[in-house]
């Protein structure tokens, strides 16, 4: 018996990640991950959401609305 993969393809994630971002957090995002920053996940408060990315464990960053970075976010991470 076969077994069927029903898990969402990791690029299918990627794409739905980058839903409702601005397009200058998407052009800034696309920068970061070329510079070997990786997209970790986008917290979606109630104004717009806020994509974050890391660099290693403990060095992450966010992209405000208007693409600019925050390197020092007052947002909790739980580890």
């Amino acid at each position: 018996m076969a077994t069927v993969e029903r898990r969402t393809p990791s690029g299918g994630i990627r794409v739905q990640r980058r839903i409702g971002l601005t397009i200058p957090q998407r052009t800034m995002l696309q920068a970061c991950e070329r510079c070997g920053w990786r997209l970790a996940f986008v917290r979606t408060p109630l104004d717009h959401p806020t994509p974050v990315l890391f660099a290693t464990a403990r060095d992450f960053v966010v992209v405000r609305e208007d693409g600019s970075i925050d390197r020092w976010p007052e947002i909790a991470l739980r580890h």
